[in-house]
Formats: C-alpha cells, structure tokens, sequence
C-alpha cells in the first residue's frame, strides 16, 4: 500500500520531471520510516539513511558554494551553508517535495502532528536523500538541491550575513542594562546527530525559539525570531 501511494505521489511526479527514476523500492520505502513506526512494524527505520543524507547534504552544498562563488571566504561559505542546511531550512524541502505525504509513522507520533514535526520532517529529507544517492548516485542528488536549495543560494543578498545574536544584544541594550539568557529547550537524536530547541529570554520574557543541528544554529535563530517579533510589533 505504501509503495502503490508513494509511486502515485506528486514526489513521485517531481523525480520524474527531474528524470530520476526508482530502482530500488526498499531504500526509500525505509527513508520515510520513522522509528515510531518500525518500532511498531519490526521494520527498519530511516536513521542510517539519514546520516548518510547529512553527510552528502553539507558535502553537496559545500561544493556547489566552493565552486560558484570562487572568492567567496571560507567564513561566508560555513554562514551560508548553515542557513540553507538546517533544521528549519531541511523540514520545508521535505514539505516541498511532499515527502510528508508518504512518511509512516507510528499511531502515536502520528496522533502528536509528528508529519509537521521540523525535527521529524528535516530527518525524513535527509533520509530521502541517502536512499536517492544509494539508488542512483550524486548527480541526481544534485537535481533534488538544484531545485530546492540552489537557485535560492544565487539569489543570496548581503542582508542575510547579519548575526542576530549580536544585532539583537545590541537592541536589547539600547533598552535595558539587563543581558540576554539562552536556553536549550529541547535536544533530540543520536550524538552525532542531534537537533536543538533553544529559546532566548530577557527579564525573564521569552523573546524567540529557534531549532538547529547545533546550539549556536539554534540560537540564532531564536535571536532572529525576537527580531522579527520586535519589527511586527
């Protein structure tokens, strides 16, 4: 059932507009079990999958970077890189590409909205995208980027190397002689692996959270999220 609905997807519609084709059901049929799932199904979840998908993501759009922009400096490639490669940035290719349409999960994942989950859904595209290297190589993992993370990384403006840690602090300051204070909120996934949920506070206020693959990540961008709350108010 689950193959029928995968090959009748839209997903399966993107892949071949991209003239990807499937050859081995089972690699991505195991990239979007979730553990909740294969728990419940003896079967095996996509954990594997997405390290492997982490791996060949931050290769892949480190490349792309190192060759487009041949004087780009190293600091503004890993800036770059960390904005398009996260958490947050991950969970929207999923939605994107509509793998949260086929993604299995367990009856109690499912029941908590684990489908709009960004920690869940960021995991699913990475999984995805090392069930699609295993089955057909680099280059159509490159097709996939192209379309979701490269022709937005050429339209890239200077406006996004601002450090909302900082620009916040300095706001924050002009106000009041009381400092910010971050808190990890939330870490989940295996140690090599994990995603954080940090919230920034002030006096006591919870000005933001964010979610990121690392503290600082995650940091700003709660630190952008109290930005943008402090422009709409």
């Amino acid at each position: 059932m689950m193959e029928n609905n995968f090959f009748n997807s839209e997903l399966s519609a993107t892949l071949k507009k991209l003239g990807i084709s499937v050859n081995d059901t089972n690699l991505y049929l195991t990239a979007f079990t979730h553990t909740s799932y294969a728990n419940e199904h003896k079967a095996e979840n996509n954990e594997r999958l997405e390290f492997l998908g982490d791996a060949i993501l931050d290769f892949l759009v480190g490349e792309y970077l190192y060759r487009t922009y041949p004087d780009m400096p190293e600091g503004d490639m890993s800036k770059i890189r960390s904005k398009y490669v996260c958490a947050n940035a991950n969970a929207e290719y999923a939605v994107f590409l509509k793998l949260n349409k086929n993604l299995r999960l367990g009856k109690g994942e499912k029941e908590h909205g684990g489908d709009e989950k960004h920690a869940v859904l960021a995991d699913l595209f990475e999984a995805f995208l090392g069930a699609m290297y295993l089955d057909s190589g680099l280059d159509s993992v490159r097709k996939i980027l192209n379309l979701v993370i490269f022709s937005k990384i050429e339209y890239i403006d200077k406006g996004y190397f601002v450090d909302y840690k900082s620009k916040l602090q300095e706001d924050i300051q002009a106000e009041s002689r009381k400092g910010l204070v971050y808190q990890v909120d939330n870490e989940i996934g295996p140690s090599h692996n994990k995603t954080f949920t940090v919230s920034v506070f002030h006096d006591g206020v919870r000005l933001g959270t964010g979610i990121g693959k690392t503290k600082k990540e995650a940091e700003q961008e709660a630190a952008k999220q109290a930005l943008a709350k402090k422009v709409t108010k």
